[in-house]
């Protein structure tokens, strides 16, 4: 938030919590990196009408007497009522100075944080998430707008990639974010509104494959899977390191933020002893690579699991074996689901009593055996109406095993989740957020910890012990838990209000499990593969494009040193100036670094650290790097990376005045960019 300029934040919603009352009105609030911003949460509620009886109720509300004496009163008919009327406004002049009631007047947002900044040093702190007790079933309804919106966050990216330095369409990210509304995405929207964001989607698809002016065509959503093959078929790498493709059952090598053609990549090949086998018998498969060991039963199920790794030092293998005895990992379980308020918005910490697992007669089969991929294919029903098909897959160069399922869905008020309970015991799990990460509790030793019963992540989350962990990694779900040892995604729900139709029909979505001997920063495989970096993978699958219109790779565009933890998620033109590079980055394992970044294939003009809007806040020096053949590169030294926090807003309007009212969603996220000002070469 501060990284974009924002030093103030005000939002009602946090009283909403049905359990714990939060402790503040007025408070700093602390994000993961240190940095705060000014923080208020009016002591009434959002649709005041200015009486007496409100006016000393949120005198009498407000908990942070004797360090502020002022409060925010937001009034108005809310939620498309209409806003102020004469009436509020006239009781607002009688109030100004009444005997017996707090005095009013009327003040824009800017003009009340600055009265309540002068009292800064007297306020509290609060650090880390802010979460609503509350509304915890949107991170899992309408399952389908919040794949889409997973895959075209993708894609844009990439999109903004080629498109460098040309101007990618304004148009097309305006309407990506128009379904990033605050009943839209979180799936508590009519059915109408469904459809429409679901169109919305498709067209952005059709547009973005379609030519975009340059002869350059998308091949397809696809993550090197097997297709035929055309002349020109160049291949995209958009993340800062190399890459492994499983193209036509061969291994290829793609350098880091490279555009090459498919005919140009190296050959990766691995030892004889890697190759994935799939043994069956009547009632357990096992799936082997150099990397993971899994037993799997016939309902898909995992026994047994072994993660491999070499200790350099000790010059022994070492194993890990990642799941409890007679315990079963990827079980599927179902839930009762009826809210006390509102179906679609939320899940009651009671339906966790209801909880009904999935041991019924299945069919399982291998249907791939090669020397580089084994598939199972699992089949199960739910109920009589609904259903559920599997294909659990190891590649031989991957550390974790990939589930892509598929569930005809036709239940109501129910939960579909899946467990995979895991070998290690740690008081807190991690998951990750935008641009970072955050620990959550795994007990419920008090009441705000109890209240965690369902919680958001986005690409992974994980549980460790020093030495080993297990992280569960997806590709378009964001409801978690975990209580002690047990992880679980939230998969499918089948709310009735306001949409009966809600979830109803086909679904197609995957997760992976990845257990590692190290840490979620550094596994011990000779791959390299972070946690982080993993579901950074398996959400950014590579991607093909049918011509090239340079006609010349484009290998290793930037190159970072220092540190395999920075990631650079996003490189685009500036908004004002299309021979301008804008790269944002961030530092995905929790700490401060210093970093080299090279620039290939241009002419360094000037660099600049700049902020959230990509305005300059300081020059940073270049080093032209001689070493260099036919490139004339800039070294770029950034110096101590900060986990900067922002948070996913909407505005609402309130006494004539403009004030930023968040969703009910909290998320933190660690952010860094700077504007690199380029000329072709």
């Amino acid at each position: 938030m501060q990284h974009c300029g924002m030093q103030y934040f005000v939002t009602q919603k946090m009283s909403w919590s049905i359990v714990n009352k939060f402790p503040h009105h007025s408070f700093r609030w602390i994000g993961i990196d240190g940095t705060y911003v000014i923080a208020h949460f009016p002591p009434n509620h959002y649709v005041s009408q200015i009486t007496v009886k409100e006016c000393l109720d949120s005198r009498h509300n407000f908990t942070d007497h004797g360090r502020s004496n002022i409060a925010m009163m937001l009034y108005g008919f809310g939620d498309g009522g209409g806003g102020p009327n004469e009436d509020m406004l006239k009781r607002a002049e009688r109030l100004v100075d009444c005997d017996g009631v707090p005095r009013v007047q009327h003040a824009t947002p800017q003009e009340f944080f600055i009265e309540l900044a002068k009292d800064l040093d007297n306020l509290c702190s609060w650090k880390g998430e802010l979460y609503l007790e509350l509304h915890n079933a949107t991170y899992t309804t309408q399952a389908r707008i919040k794949k889409m919106n997973r895959l075209l966050e993708s894609i844009l990216k990439d999109h903004e990639f080629l498109q460098v330095p040309d101007q990618i369409s304004h148009i097309a990210v305006a309407t990506f974010l128009l379904n990033q509304f605050h009943d839209v995405l979180p799936g508590s929207c009519i059915k109408e509104v469904v459809a429409d964001a679901v169109e919305i989607y498709n067209v952005l698809l059709d547009e973005l494959a379609a030519d975009d002016g340059r002869q350059l065509k998308w091949k397809g959503i696809i993550a090197g899977g097997s297709y035929e093959k055309t002349p020109n078929e160049w291949v995209i790498n958009s993340c800062n390191w190399q890459r492994i493709l499983f193209h036509n059952n061969r291994l290829l090598l793609l350098e880091p933020f490279s555009i090459m053609h498919l005919n140009e990549l190296e050959l990766f090949k691995l030892p004889l002893s890697n190759k994935p086998l799939a043994l069956g018998d009547d009632s357990e498969f096992k799936l082997q690579n150099r990397y993971i060991t899994a037993s799997i039963d016939k309902m898909g199920r995992i026994t047994k699991l072994l993660a491999h790794c070499v200790n350099k030092a000790r010059n022994v293998k070492e194993n890990f074996s990642a799941i409890p005895e007679n315990n079963f990992a990827n079980q599927f379980v179902i839930f009762d689901d009826v809210p006390l308020f509102w179906d679609a918005w939320d899940v009651m910490d009671y339906h966790l009593e209801t909880k009904q697992v999935f041991n019924s007669d299945s069919q399982a089969v291998i249907v791939k055996n090669t020397p580089l991929e084994a598939c199972i294919r699992v089949e199960f029903a739910i109920s009589e109406k609904s259903s559920l098909v599997q294909y659990i897959t190891m590649f031989a160069h991957l550390p974790y095993l990939i589930f892509d399922t598929t569930v005809q869905w036709h239940e109501s008020h129910k939960f579909l989740k899946v467990e995979f309970p895991a070998n290690v015991y740690d008081m807190d799990a991690y998951y990750d957020i935008q641009f970072g990460h955050v620990k959550r509790p795994t007990h419920r030793n008090t009441s705000w910890d109890a209240a965690k019963y369902e919680v958001v992540g986005h690409k992974w989350m994980a549980v460790t012990e020093f030495g080993r962990g297990i992280a569960l990694l997806n590709n378009c779900k964001y409801g978690h838990s975990c209580t002690g040892n047990i992880m679980t995604l939230s998969l499918l729900r089948a709310s009735k209000v306001p949409d009966d139709t809600a979830d109803m029909g086909e679904h197609r979505f995957s997760y992976a499990l990845y257990p590692f001997i190290g840490s979620i920063q550094q596994p011990c495989n000779d791959l390299n593969l972070s946690v982080m970096r993993a579901a950074y993978e398996f959400n950014n699958p590579t991607r093909f494009v049918n011509d090239w219109p340079a006609k010349n790779k484009l290998s290793s565009f930037l190159k970072i040193d220092g540190s395999d933890g920075i990631v650079i998620d996003t490189v685009k033109p500036a908004e004002d100036d299309a021979n301008t590079l804008v790269i944002r980055l961030f530092e995905s394992f929790g700490g401060g670094v210093s970093v080299k970044l090279r620039i290939n294939h241009s002419r360094i003009v000037s660099v600049d650290l700049g902020d959230g809007l990509e305005r300059t806040i300081s020059s940073l020096p270049i080093e032209t790097d001689d070493s260099a053949i036919g490139n004339q590169c800039g070294d770029l030294f950034i110096i101590g990376f900060q986990l900067v926090q922002i948070c996913s807003l909407v505005e609402n309007y309130v006494d004539f005045t403009t004030i930023v009212v968040d969703d009910h969603i909290q998320l933190h996220a660690i952010e860094y960019r700077i504007v690199v000002n380029i000329v072709p070469k």
